[in-house]
């Protein structure tokens, strides 16, 4: 660590190609450049490249504008980025945090979709906003939901992301007993279509899809614009350099005619919020946003509550055509592609350096570096942003 920081952030992420070989490399890089403006010090590491005992740990530090291979003492915090993509890189992650026992975690994480839901539906405020939502536990319970529903429906994994392998089923022509129409995504999150003969023919291949993986079962909302395209508004909430929950900011992520979501990674785009729910909605626009916002910060306490301590968390509103407000998804690793893609410069500049501010109070609370004075330019700067 230099002598100028007085802490130490390691960020936590998975393997790719290029140099660094590093997940989110223009992320990582905001940070460890912001980092100076906040006292602290950045390493960016793979979980393998934490030593067994826990006492070293090789990854890329950002020095003179370039990245920079480092071996390293461990970390004051930690930041975890990494996104699972089979069991064993998850093992590989616990096993690094466990070794990095005596780092404070900068955050916690959540449960799979089905754990979020059985919290928040405890809460009577909370579960007005969800979906009906049943566990697949196989043909029967997935007969049963699709006899009773006109539109069908959606199915998704509970530990999934970016709208990979999820899946719309409806019947056709139910009094004769025919057809049933599936579409969804792959793993590779490539869009597909298959009509079935009967329902069972597509019972089974759903069965087959889902293997030994973990789904749950809602009615398909038909949460689309008056362009028929896939819509949800996306909130940022996160906790700023006071540790409290502030909304940093919200978007529309918009998916492409005839698509079955949203999710940027899925060919989706990001539009701002005001205007297009103002072209949605007219008038009642504003208002639909400001009740968003207002649900938006009840969610966070709620599962802090039940799951310990979080840091920020990307909330997925979708709204029907009567403009009914149903929480679709929490996520306690949100990206922010999002606000680059609308040029909102500002929450872009909140989501991208909140991480470092609330990192800088854990530490100061916890007394880990000392407190720095109040004329500090990273004190003047997080004040000017208190609350926002």
């Amino acid at each position: 660590m230099t002598e100028a920081a007085v802490g130490f952030l390691g960020i936590m992420t998975g393997h790719r190609h290029g140099n660094p070989p590093i997940t989110e490399p223009v992320f990582c890089s905001h940070l460890c450049r912001a980092a100076p403006l906040y006292n602290l010090e950045v390493l960016v590491f793979h979980p393998d490249g934490v030593a067994a005992d826990g006492k070293t740990i090789t990854g890329y530090s950002w020095k003179d504008g370039s990245w920079q291979s480092t071996l390293s003492t461990p970390p004051d915090i930690v930041y975890n980025r990494c996104f699972y993509e089979s069991p064993r890189e998850r093992r590989t992650a616990s096993a690094a945090l466990a070794a990095l026992s005596e780092t404070l975690p900068w955050s916690r994480g959540l449960p799979d979709k089905w754990g979020v839901y059985e919290i928040l539906r405890e809460n009577r405020r909370a579960a007005v906003l969800l979906p009906e939502t049943k566990l697949y536990t196989g043909n029967r319970i997935l007969d049963i939901m699709l006899a009773e529903r006109e539109y069908g429906v959606f199915l998704k994994p509970t530990a999934g992301s970016h709208g990979k392998r999820t899946l719309h089923a409806i019947l056709q022509n139910k009094s004769s007993g025919g057809a049933m129409r599936i579409k969804g995504r792959d793993g590779a999150n490539t869009p597909f279509q298959y009509i079935f003969d009967t329902q069972a023919e597509g019972l089974e291949w759903i069965q087959n899809f889902i293997g030994s993986r973990h789904y749950i079962i809602q009615p398909y909302l038909h949460l689309t614009s008056s362009e028929r395209q896939p819509f949800d508004v996306r909130v940022l909430m996160q906790k700023n350099g006071h540790g409290a929950w502030s909304l940093t900011g919200m978007v529309v992520r918009l998916g492409s005619q005839g698509s079955l979501t949203s999710n940027l990674h899925g060919g989706g785009t990001a539009v701002p919020v005001l205007p297009f729910l103002k072209a949605e909605y007219g008038s009642a626009g504003k208002y639909i946003m400001e009740e968003i916002a207002t649900e938006a910060a009840l969610l966070p306490p709620l599962l802090e509550a039940r799951c310990g301590r979080l840091g920020e968390l990307g909330l997925d509103f979708g709204l029907d055509r009567g403009g009914r407000i149903h929480l679709l998804e929490a996520n306690s690793k949100p990206g922010r592609t999002a606000f680059q893609l609308t040029g909102d410069h500002r929450a872009l500049r909140l989501a991208n350096e909140n991480p470092l501010r609330y990192a800088r109070h854990l530490l100061l609370t916890h007394r880990r570096i000392p407190i720095l004075p109040a004329d500090s330019f990273c004190y003047k700067q997080e004040n000017d942003n208190n609350g926002s």
